[in-house]
């Protein structure tokens, strides 16, 4: 068979060089210009599949919509790269982008070489489109203040044409076209599953595969909630996880897990540490009160600044008490940024001086009381 030709938007440049109207490209693709119109207009550049008389096969789209109204697709076709325009000729690409050719001009110039129109297409088989050049014209609608998108866009020139592997009665006569198109359904599943076989080894890399592959290779490592991980932190994980599998349970695994989840280092103290100051009976009394104690347990302290939110402490706890040995209690700790009474206070890791706060005892301003009493006595006085 044939190699298949197609054609791919899904970077940023696929997007600059066609023209826009109330549309912005985001780091997925093409939005919906917020607060700009209510609609907006997306005109790609020609898609050139270097044969007359092509017959395009078919358009894959991922987006998200909000209504049957919300995305429309114009799909154009034809066999020159130039057309007349008010007693000229101009190069297509020249009059999509020109900025100063109204919109409603340029529709009028592009109406009568329009193939297909569609709303919200996911998989279109473009049996109309027939021609060298395929250009493709984008509306997005904002509905009920919602902005739709245009993340992935995949212009098939070509097929395998299955066609050609019947006998030659069914490739010959006016049963052609509806032939070719009925086994159109069936080639396009045998494109997907093709690809996606051809694609697998890519999928194996944390850093290349796509986002719904993430979950699925965390299972086969042993990473349970990996929905709970931030989506680059996830793939750093996956890229080292192999070998720390090896040193599953211990300290320096903990460490790993804990410090690719929050960004940085976590601080850990165990039994051993708090045993060293036995010698020191007031240094050994104090520890022993303010941290875990035992040999079976562990305390983890973590800046909360690397998990600012009750979701990611809540996630960062679900995730120790699944990886933590049977027999290991294990307290975390988030410590503050500031100096307060009654919490850990590090040098260097969260001892900073934070804007003043007036203490409260049951809900009443105890220090502006107590400061009010001592400047009436000394009046007095």
């Amino acid at each position: 068979m044939d190699q298949l030709r197609y054609f791919v938007f899904n970077k940023r440049k696929d997007y600059e060089s066609g023209y826009r109207n109330g549309i912005q490209i985001t780091p997925k693709g093409i939005a919906l210009m917020e607060g700009e119109s209510q609609n907006g207009t997306f005109i790609s550049r020609l898609l050139d599949s270097g044969e007359e008389e092509n017959q395009w096969h078919r358009a894959v789209i991922q987006s998200e919509d909000y209504g049957d109204d919300s995305i429309k697709f114009y799909i154009y076709c034809c066999d020159r790269d130039r057309v007349a325009v008010d007693g000229g000729i101009r190069l297509w690409e020249e009059l999509i982008r020109d900025t100063e050719v109204p919109i409603e001009k340029k529709r009028r110039v592009m109406e009568p070489y329009l193939a297909h129109i569609v709303q919200n297409p996911s998989d279109i088989l473009l049996y109309h489109a027939r021609g060298r050049y395929l250009w493709i014209e984008v509306q997005l609608f904002c509905q009920a203040g919602f902005l739709p998108e245009i993340s992935h866009m995949k212009i098939y020139a070509g097929n395998r044409n299955f066609l050609s592997y019947m006998p030659a009665i069914y490739q010959t006569g006016g049963r052609e076209d509806f032939l070719g198109r009925f086994l159109g359904l069936f080639e396009s599943v045998y494109q997907d599953l093709d690809e996606k076989i051809g694609d697998s080894k890519r999928q194996l890399d944390p850093i290349a595969a796509l986002p719904e592959f993430l979950h699925w290779l965390a299972k086969w490592v042993g990473v349970s909630n990996a929905h709970l991980w931030q989506e680059d932190k996830l793939r750093l994980l996956l890229q080292g996880i192999v070998k720390k599998n090896l040193i599953r349970g211990t300290r320096e695994y903990m460490e790993y897990m804990v410090g690719t989840f929050t960004g940085e280092r976590p601080f850990f103290l165990e039994y051993s540490d708090i045993e060293r100051y036995r010698k020191n009976p007031v240094a050994y009394r104090c520890l022993r009160k303010s941290y875990a104690y035992g040999p079976y347990e562990v305390s983890v302290f973590v800046r909360e600044q690397a998990v600012s939110s009750l979701r990611e402490q809540h996630a960062l706890k679900r995730m120790i008490e699944d990886m933590k040995p049977a027999h290991i209690r294990v307290h975390l700790v988030i410590l503050r940024p500031g100096i307060y009474l009654g919490q850990n206070v590090y040098a260097g890791v969260n001892s900073m001086l934070v804007t003043y706060e007036r203490a409260n005892l049951n809900g009443v301003s105890a220090i502006p009381s107590i400061v009010g009493e001592a400047e009436a006595k000394a009046k007095e006085e």
